[in-house]
Parts: C-alpha cells; sequence; structure tokens
C-alpha cells in the first residue's frame, strides 16, 4: 500500500511539473505576442484596414485623359487608391467591337487594364442609324456598386458622369464612404457635391502616369 501511495505522490508531483511548465510557455508565447514583457505589457493591436472596391468607367476616364493629354497606369491608380486600405475588388467596364472577329485584348478600352488586377467587363458597341455607335455601362456598373456596398467600407468610383449622383447618395446612406476621381475639368459638379472626397487625378499626373 505504501509503494502505491508512493508511486501516486510521484505521479502528482510530475504532473504538477508538467503544468508548471506548459504555464511557463503559455506566458513566454503571450509576452512574444504582445511584443513586451512583464508588468507593463500592452495588449498589441491589430490593425484592421478599411475594405475597397474600384469601379473604373474606362470610356468616360479614357476620355478625360485623353484631352488632359495623360496616359494613366491603372497599375499605379489602384496602388494609390488602396493605399492604406485593403483592395477587395477593382473593375473597369470597357466598351468592346461589335466585330465578333475582334480579339478582346487587343481592344482599346481593355489594354490599358491588362495585368493590373482589374477585373474587365465588356459590352460590344451598339451601333446606330447614321453610324454612331454607343456602350453605357450604367445599369451594370450600379448593380455592381450596390452589391458591394454591403461588404466594403470604402467605395472609389473612376468617372466624372453626373448620371452616378443618385447611385452616390444611395450608397453613402448605407453608411459606405464614396469618393469620386476623375479629372476635374470633366467631372459633372453635381457628383462632386455628393462624394465624401474627391480626387482630381490631374493633381496626381506625375506619379499616375504610365
Amino acid at each position: 500500500m505504501l509503494a502505491l501511495i508512493e508511486r501516486q505522490t510521484a505521479l502528482l508531483e510530475q504532473q504538477g511539473k508538467t503544468i508548471e511548465q506548459l504555464a511557463e510557455s503559455q506566458t513566454l508565447l503571450t509576452e512574444t505576442l504582445l511584443g513586451q514583457r512583464g508588468e507593463d505589457a500592452i495588449p498589441a493591436r491589430i490593425e484592421v484596414l478599411p475594405r475597397l472596391a474600384i469601379f473604373v468607367d474606362v470610356p468616360n476616364i479614357l476620355y478625360g485623359a485623353e484631352s488632359s493629354g495623360v496616359r494613366l497606369n491603372w497599375g499605379k491608380v489602384a496602388d494609390f487608391l488602396s493605399h492604406g486600405r485593403t483592395l477587395v475588388r477593382a473593375i473597369a467596364y470597357a466598351p468592346i467591337s461589335d466585330d465578333p472577329t475582334a480579339r478582346t485584348e487587343n481592344e482599346r478600352f481593355v489594354v490599358p487594364f491588362l495585368d493590373h488586377g482589374y477585373r474587365i467587363a465588356t459590352k460590344p458597341l451598339k451601333r446606330f442609324t447614321g453610324g454612331s455607335v454607343k456602350a453605357n455601362f450604367d445599369v451594370e456598373l450600379a448593380i455592381d456598386v450596390l452589391t458591394m456596398s454591403d461588404r466594403v467600407d470604402v467605395i472609389v468610383l473612376v468617372s466624372g458622369d453626373g448620371d452616378f449622383r443618385r447611385l452616390v447618395e444611395i450608397v453613402g446612406a448605407r453608411g459606405v464612404r464614396v469618393e469620386v476621381m476623375a479629372f476635374g475639368k470633366s467631372t459633372s459638379s453635381d457628383l462632386r457635391q455628393v462624394a465624401d472626397r474627391y480626387i482630381d487625378i490631374a493633381q496626381y499626373a506625375d506619379q499616375l502616369r504610365d
């Protein structure tokens, strides 16, 4: 009986030492994660960056760039807008030729966005009597913005089109920050008024050029 008690006592002592070692290891791990040791240790802050989505009205902004004599690097634009933020999605809405034999990757409105992390939404140009052509993405862009507004904190609309004023108001009313980026001389004053921030590309042209 005495031998059994001695074995149990030895086992309990060993278990106690194991628990102490585990506690010490946990303490060291905690102090390492906190970045400090001792009584003055301050819990480390985990920075959560705002989630960002970018929507580019390609014809509108490229025409503005051409009239301003600026060729933008859209990779630089994405980096500029996502500084201090987490880029969730960037979409460029680009019209393409209605010629079924034309290669999409060679299209004028598509090429600037290739290999820069943008999803490219395309739509064939419509030809009207008299020879005019048009491709309007207002509806598609608005639907995507409204859909994404539930999943991001900031939306940047790259367009100067005043038709988007009501869209900006609706998204802003949902508590999402809406920024508008375009060339000042081709931006609707109505759109500027409702944006939380307006970014005139002309002011940053040197760092955003291709």
